[in-house]
């Protein structure tokens, strides 16, 4: 009777998740790593600002979850920055791991259908507390059309179709 009864929670997962939407874009919020971790909470990445090899951990501390609203705006190497407001759950964590973090780098990934690169990292230098992370450059268009019509714009009520 338990072998049955698991059995149909089983299943009953299965086809529920089996059948959710996959998300056009995810932007997941990595913060920088120990490189003593060990491989299986970190992962190496070269870093930009500034410039050198790093570790990464494995497990975003954010993700498109906790992403509330975007406000896109064109950056001026010809791509975009996005300013990401994060829900309740996101701005704690946020808020969290700024101060705890403080001084690493926060590296920002994003993956579409085309692919998934390394957008930014930026250097925690104060606690965010506002819930708001601006990432300000390394979006394509084809991203910020496809965040647009997963999230809301900020200022306005609804996702774009």
């Amino acid at each position: 009777m338990k072998l049955a009864r698991l059995f149909l929670i089983l299943s009953a997962t299965f086809f529920l998740t089996a059948g959710a939407k996959k998300p056009a874009v995810s932007v997941r919020f990595h913060v920088e790593a120990n490189a003593r971790d060990g491989e299986p909470f970190a992962q190496a990445v070269k870093f930009r600002n500034p410039e050198r090899d790093g570790f990464v951990e494995r497990v975003p501390s954010l993700s498109e979850r906790d992403i509330k609203a975007i406000y896109p705006v064109p950056a001026g190497d010809g791509s975009f920055g996005c300013a990401f407001l994060f829900d309740q759950h996101g701005r704690i964590g946020l808020q969290t791991l700024s101060t705890l973090r403080r001084g690493s780098s926060l590296l920002v990934f994003v993956s579409s259908k085309s692919g998934m690169h390394q957008v930014i990292d930026m250097i925690i230098d104060k606690p965010i507390t506002d819930g708001i992370v601006y990432v300000p450059r390394g979006l394509t268009q084809l991203e910020i059309t496809a965040l647009q019509k997963q999230f809301r714009t900020m200022g306005t009520t609804a996702k774009r179709k």
